[in-house]
């Protein structure tokens, strides 16, 4: 989960025909805590945390068979993240990388994009209660259109590894699922002002219940963000604006619950010598869960529109999206957990070309279709198997299966291990079939009517386990085998240009994922983890070579991170994360270690204070290569919070 395709006012920011050219000439959920509640919680309980994202049935994190790594609302609090992106650098399993003061490119296991190349972080699917921001346009996720009052979020979890047999297609290697707080959990007044050397902020959210059963909020916010800087200490002209309000409401009448919510935004961002990009959209979601004695039934529907435009002669596009969804969770007798489901998506999308950057066609209405069912085995003392199998039909290739085996063994206080195979695919989209580029007159690339998915097929195993209330950790190996991944190949064997899209690059990629969390003192908590990727791709036979296999993405070959919470007394808190992140040799970045603090006050019941730093170490750094990305900056910012 990424990053897509910049709008400019030629077209994409980065990723343009032109670029390319160049490159081939070259060659955890809990209620609310007081200030010093974090460290207070037991590893017991942190431990015990429910998730519904491996299974889409409630499990502990502890006992979840998928490398899973849960962000409570506390850790969200505490790190004084203000964005998603921000708050998901807490997950050790992501890796963040932020390009500019909008951009974020988010990944799992790699593939987090080449822009020279035009491939984009596209294997990462990221949901917000339920609905998928996942755009089928470029493929990936545009980060600065998701947003949320952080202090609504209940938790954040995070798989990596795929998760297309519950979820569908384009999580090939992971899964975001951003669940917030329901309404009853955020009755009263919040306000809070934010005033930085970057940033500037106000976020207000009022909730409060009609009735018995029925519970509402309703809030609006904005921010805004200075520009980052260039490698010559210039001004990136990126900075930009962003206002959004929404509500949610949930009634709640003997075994039915009904939810209600909806959003709206409008933002601009700056450009460097040209207009302003402006990016609008809003959704709607609706959902009934009827619960009985051995299964709960759950419908859901949204509608989502989301809209971009550039200055005169630059891309522009708007995105309807109309989702229903049906599941079902049976208990069949003492050894079965069984869900199932279906769902149909229509993606109606219409986009302005420009000069440089066309589709043909420039609108379409594209169906997605989905039938799962998914069965939860127990056997002897504390042995499941989980077999699930998803039926998804793509609008450009057709019927897909994805399915998934898991088989673990729980240990009780001891540990518990797992072990997995499964198979998930990224599904074609128009910039991969329908797009045309131009250079001048001349048509430089087009897309492939044939292209087909990329695949991946995983396999995994894992261990988790404590000792002694005082120290957690899991760890997990992968080994992920790729096939039919995006290419260029020239026109023909006789012709060069138009060049186009093939599937001509396959291999695979292994690697391990560990964190260990421990309580070091009543007053201190550190959390170290390390991921490390090793990736072994190859052209297939005939292929043109053109780029290298690098074009599948610039990602380093490790990232590790340190957290640690502190209790200042009864009133006060300190949270740091240092992260380190391996160079990329393919750009000649080096590696970079940064840091974020954050200290925290509760002046009375109802103020807390803090000031948080971002990027402490240096005074700005590179995350990703020069020629796409601008200096990160460091940046202090302080923060009034009240809830009456």
């Amino acid at each position: 989960m990424g990053t897509v395709p910049r709008l400019s006012a030629s077209g994409s920011r980065v990723g343009s025909a032109s670029l390319l050219l160049a490159s081939l000439l070259s060659q955890r959920s809990f209620s609310d805590q007081s200030l010093d509640g974090l460290s207070r919680l037991s590893l017991h309980d942190l431990t015990s945390v429910e998730v519904t994202s491996v299974s889409k049935t409630p499990q502990t994190w502890r006992d979840a068979p998928a490398t899973i790594f849960v962000i409570s609302h506390d850790d969200i609090v505490h790190s004084g993240a203000t964005s998603l992106p921000e708050a998901l650098r807490l997950a050790p399993n992501l890796l963040i990388t932020q390009l500019s003061a909008s951009n974020y490119v988010i990944s799992a296991r790699g593939f987090g994009g080449n822009p020279a190349a035009q491939n984009f972080s596209n294997k990462l699917l990221m949901l917000i209660d339920g609905r998928s921001v996942y755009t089928p346009l470029f493929s990936g996720i545009y980060t600065d259109a998701q947003d949320v009052i952080m202090d609504d979020i209940d938790r954040i979890e995070i798989i990596s590894g795929p998760g297309a047999t519950l979820w569908g297609a384009n999580a090939e290697n992971g899964v975001i699922n951003v669940i917030t707080r329901p309404a009853y959990l955020t009755s009263g007044t919040l306000v809070s002002v934010r005033a930085g050397s970057q940033e500037q902020g106000m976020s207000v959210r009022y909730g409060g219940s009609l009735g018995d059963g029925l519970a509402f909020r309703a809030y609006a916010k904005g921010n805004q963000w200075g520009a980052m800087e260039r490698i010559d200490s210039s001004s990136a002209h990126d900075g930009w604006w962003k206002g959004q309000m929404g509500f949610r409401a949930d009634w709640t009448l003997g075994q039915d619950a009904v939810t209600v919510q909806g959003d709206i935004y409008r933002g601009t961002q700056d450009q460097p010598n040209a207009g302003d990009i402006l990016l609008l959209g809003g959704n709607a979601l609706a959902r009934w869960q009827h619960r009985s004695e051995r299964s709960e039934l759950q419908i859901q529907a949204y509608v989502d529109q989301t809209e971009r435009s550039a200055p005169a002669g630059g891309v522009a596009f708007v995105l309807h999206t109309y989702d229903v969804q049906i599941q079902q969770n049976i208990s069949l007798g003492e050894h079965h957990e069984f869900v199932w489901g279906l769902g149909e998506r229509v993606n109606s999308y219409g986009i302005t070309n420009s000069a440089s950057l066309l589709f043909v066609p420039s609108s379409r209405s594209l169906t997605l279709a989905n039938l799962f069912g998914h069965d939860t085995i127990s056997f002897g003392n504390g042995g499941k198997l989980a077999l699930g199998i998803k039926l998804e039909n793509d609008p450009y290739s057709g019927w897909e299966p994805l399915p998934d085996a898991r088989l673990s063994w729980s240990f009780g206080e001891k540990g518990f291990v797992w072990a997995a195979a499964s198979r998930a695919i990224r599904s074609p989209t128009p910039f991969d079939q329908d797009v045309v580029e131009k250079v001048g007159d001349l048509v430089f690339l087009t897309g492939n009517k044939d292209f087909r998915p990329e695949r991946v097929s995983a396999f995994e195993v894992g261990y988790r386990g404590g000792f002694r209330d005082r120290l957690s950790t899991s760890i997990s190996l992968f080994y992920n085998v790729y096939d039919n991944l995006r290419s260029i190949e020239p026109a023909s064997n006789t012709s060069f240009l138009p060049i186009r899209w093939g599937n001509m690059i396959e291999g695979h990629t292994y690697g391990i994922e560990g964190s260990l969390s421990w309580q070091a003192s009543d007053a201190l908590r550190l959390t170290p983890s390390i991921a490390v990727l090793h990736k072994q791709l190859r052209f297939k036979s005939g292929a043109s070579g053109i780029l290298g296999v690098e074009q599948s993405g610039l990602d380093p070959d490790s990232h590790a991170s340190l957290t640690a919470s502190v209790d200042l007394g009864r009133r006060a808190t300190f949270d740091a994360a240092i992260r380190y992140v391996d160079g990329l040799s393919a750009s000649m970045l080096p590696s970079y270690c940064e840091l974020n603090a954050r200290l925290g006050w509760r002046a009375t019941k109802e103020l807390e204070l803090s000031i948080t730093g971002r990027n402490l170490l240096r005074p700005q750094h590179l995350e990703f290569d020069p020629s796409a990305s601008n200096e990160i900056v460091r940046s202090v910012l302080a923060e009034a919070r009240w809830k009456f």
